[in-house]
């Protein structure tokens, strides 16, 4: 006797599905006809039937659709209706901004399960501070818990730019209260909160002000600054009003004198506490804060990647990382492009070319990278002279021309249109690699106009070095002279006239490679030569002092230091 086998077509279903959709499009075998605002979809009620729960019952009770050639759907578009029968027929589905909350009602109210998966995935995915207040009441609508967690999150991470929306203005007092005592908003400062506040009572003042004091205790006073605790906070006219508000503010206050009577408050998790040094190491997991005020240390226990040969800059209050992984033994690792955002480390759009040890420039609301090392194989090492250019508005990258000469470890600041490139190691493309020669040479890239220009040399040669703008003058530090050696100098150059001149008051330590940013009239300095140390350089008084002497070990390698 022979055996039996159970036998399959591959494809079958899907020429099935083709066949379906070529009859609905002639109108052939179809038995229904559903309506939506005046327009016509033809269509199998056994199709219907099983795709939805809601022309299940519709079909299968006594309801007297079931005896009806033409049904209208009275509370769905026909641009829904278009995009429920086309996900039906062919399990594709075209979503947009436009066209999302008429699909969402559609597919909850016919209860096309499959469908309504679909469309809760495209609004997690393109949740942002522009549309989160939008779409979180879309998940208040239709009971969609997971979305409202997901705009919860959006929310707190980008509370400055949600709560100045008029859109803020209409979440209830129960809502405010949830956000304005949650440990999870990501800040610029304490005030904003209070602004917030204080606007969205105003808004229907009436109603509103017997909520004020109830939503004032969950400030955290103790962060906001004395000339604005006095002159905005304790002048306010709500906090006149109410005498548990104004106890509050005087306790905030005597905290500022005598903080050691007083139990300190929780800052909010996500923000940077004002007057902090950020450290973000290239080599390691951990992240630090140093509290400029309170000269302590805090680890923000965030686990990026441990990446090396990376380039980092600090752009409109982010941290971008970019650049490739090779090792000692020949090979790259995918290129990597991420930011951290002050909370956790996000991954953006892939850098399309290969770069290492390359300079790093913000101009203008975008970031170029210049050249540097392109792939490491064996005993071969290639060099690149492309400019790639990072648009973090649309998060893409483009190719923006290319440097005259092949360098690495260059130090690069944007002013205005312009990118100032300054030392590093000259290298010649397919040669041997130059680790000992740096050079003086400073070249000025036009991104506007996409040209180059030779600007006067430095006094001194160096290589990762340090440099940042201030007050029409570009400052480097540090970084590695010829041979390897650590240098403690430092140079200015006026970019009205061009020209270089030395620091008179060198730097205290030998950092090596140095990172550096901008806080108030000072620059500070972290190297990689002097673990733990950061130093701070006086613009006006041209005076070096030791801000930190020791941090929590850290730091090994580069990294980039920010201020916040």
């Amino acid at each position: 006797m022979a055996s039996s086998k159970l036998l399959s077509c591959d494809g079958h279903f899907d020429f099935v599905m083709d066949m379906l959709v070529k009859q609905r499009n002639n109108r052939e075998y179809c038995d229904v006809t559903l309506v939506a605002e005046g327009q016509k979809f033809p269509a199998h009620r056994a199709i219907l039937a099983a795709s939805s729960k809601y022309f299940h019952t519709m079909f299968s009770s006594q309801m007297k659709e079931k005896f009806e050639k033409e049904i209208k759907i009275k509370e769905v578009t026909k641009v829904a209706m278009e995009q429920v029968i086309a996900f039906i027929y062919t399990n594709k589905v075209l979503l947009s901004e436009e066209n999302i909350d008429e699909v969402l009602h559609a597919a909850s109210l016919m209860q096309v399960q499959d469908l309504l998966a679909l469309v809760i995935q495209y609004l997690s995915d393109e949740i942002s501070p522009m549309n989160c207040l939008h779409y979180r009441q879309l998940g208040i609508l239709y009971s969609l818990n997971d979305l409202i967690s997901e705009c919860d999150r959006c929310i707190c991470e980008s509370f400055d730019e949600v709560s100045a929306q008029e859109k803020f203005l209409d979440i209830d007092e129960v809502e405010m209260e949830k956000l304005i005592s949650s440990d999870e908003l990501m800040i610029e400062s304490e005030e904003v909160v209070y602004e917030c506040l204080v606007g969205w009572v105003k808004h229907d003042l009436q109603t509103r002000k017997q909520y004020f004091p109830t939503l004032f205790k969950h400030l955290r006073l103790q962060y906001v600054g004395l000339d604005y605790l006095y002159q905005n906070i304790q002048k306010g006219g709500l906090v006149r009003e109410f005498s548990d508000c104004r106890d509050l503010v005087e306790d905030a206050f005597y905290f500022h004198i005598k903080p050691a009577l007083f139990k300190k408050q929780k800052p909010r998790k996500g923000c940077y506490p004002c007057k902090e040094l950020i450290f973000v190491p290239n080599n390691q997991q951990k992240i630090a804060s140093y509290n400029m005020s309170e000269k302590e240390w805090l680890s923000l226990q965030v686990c990026g990647e441990r990446e090396q040969h990376v380039m980092f800059i600090v752009h409109e209050d982010m941290v971008y990382c970019f650049g490739f992984m090779y090792d000692d033994f020949g090979g790259n690792e995918p290129n990597l492009s991420k930011r951290f955002n002050g909370n956790k480390w996000e991954n953006l759009a892939p850098i399309m070319n290969y770069h290492s040890e390359a300079a790093v420039a913000s101009i203008q609301g975008e970031i170029f990278v210049f050249g540097g090392l392109s792939e490491v194989n064996e005993n071969m090492v290639f060099f690149s002279n492309v400019i790639s250019k990072y648009n973090p508005t649309n998060n893409t990258w483009v190719n923006a021309g290319n440097i005259n000469s092949f360098q690495t470890k260059a130090a690069a600041v944007g002013v205005g249109d312009v990118a100032y490139l300054c030392g590093g190691y000259e290298q010649v493309n397919d040669g041997q690699r130059n680790n000992t020669t740096v050079t003086v040479k400073v070249e000025m890239y036009d991104s506007k106009e996409k040209t180059w220009k030779v600007g006067n040399n430095m006094v001194e040669g160096r290589a990762s070095c340090a440099a940042v703008h201030f007050d029409g003058k570009i400052f480097v530090f540090g970084g590695f002279g010829s041979n390897n050696t650590l240098l403690t100098s430092g140079e200015f150059m006026n970019i009205a006239d061009g020209v270089w001149t030395m620091l008179t008051n060198n730097i205290p330590f030998q950092l090596g490679e140095v990172s550096a940013c901008c806080v108030g009239d000072h620059v500070a300095m972290h190297g990689s030569s002097k673990p733990g140390h950061v130093v701070l350089y006086n613009f006006k008084k041209d005076k070096w002092g030791t801000l930190v002497e020791e941090g929590q070990n850290l730091f090994n390698g580069r990294g980039c230091l920010m201020a916040k």
